[in-house]
């Protein structure tokens, strides 16, 4: 089941990145995104693990506050898209492709780890978290940014016509018409995602493998309200941050 989803995600790439990097390349995105996480994991600078950096929305969000970000990501496709980014943007962080849940760092080799629209797309969530709760350090924090993107109470009315007026949106700022890849019933059938009341199974697993002080912040979606990327975007679901301390 890994290597499709690798593979739909390095087919998706280019769409992807194109999709969602107006986060990093819009001054007034960048700085909620930013605020997002420094409320999240504080403001001094910190060793970081982003776990699924894709096109590297959130190491380079993080790495122009000044933390030393590493990305990892199991599609090449995308951390060519990372790897672009930063350079564009001259943000310094180091970029690895591997496995998000059977990451190749040390135990407590990272102050914080965070991802951003990550956990959904693994096979095996709380085996993932147990991972990334081994890479933190004591005292460390873990983000996860999500949303429910396969809740039925989401999927209403305002829902379809909010994404149908998006296409136009995006087709009249970015002078593109915007291309929506599915992902492959069979892979959506299987991931626990689709199957699970989220954020609360989320909240589960942090606390039954020992995370303390576990926060939820399921308000994401009014801080966003206005921007134009959650305009063009945020038909998709609700969107929420789940903290834990290790």
């Amino acid at each position: 089941m890994k290597e499709r989803i690798t593979r739909h995600w390095d087919g998706r790439a280019k769409a992807y990145d194109e999709n969602v990097r107006q986060v990093i390349y819009s001054s007034r995105e960048r700085r909620i995104w930013q605020k997002i996480f420094s409320v999240a994991i504080g403001s001094a600078p910190l060793r970081i693990l982003d776990v699924g950096t894709g096109p590297g929305i959130v190491s380079n969000l993080l790495s122009e506050l000044g933390h030393d970000v590493t990305g990892i990501d199991a599609s090449e496709g995308m951390l060519k898209k990372a790897q672009s980014n930063s350079e564009a943007l001259h943000n310094p962080m180091h970029l690895i492709q591997g496995d998000g849940e059977v990451l190749p760092f040390d135990d407590s080799s990272f102050d914080a780890v965070v991802n951003r629209y990550v956990l959904w797309t693994l096979p095996q969530p709380e085996k993932a978290i147990a991972e990334w709760q081994r890479v933190l350090r004591p005292g460390g924090r873990l983000v996860i940014v999500d949303g429910t993107w396969f809740d039925e109470r989401d999927k209403t009315a305002c829902r379809q016509l909010w994404r149908s007026l998006s296409l136009i949106l995006i087709m009249l700022t970015e002078r593109r018409v915007p291309c929506y890849q599915e992902m492959d019933k069979t892979i959506k059938r299987d991931l626990w995602s689709c199957n699970m009341r989220r954020p609360d199974h989320d909240i589960e697993m942090l606390t039954r493998l020992g995370f303390r002080d576990v926060q939820l912040k399921d308000n994401l979606n009014r801080k966003l309200l206005l921007t134009l990327n959650h305009l063009k975007h945020g038909h998709g679901g609700r969107q929420f941050l789940v903290t834990g301390v290790k």
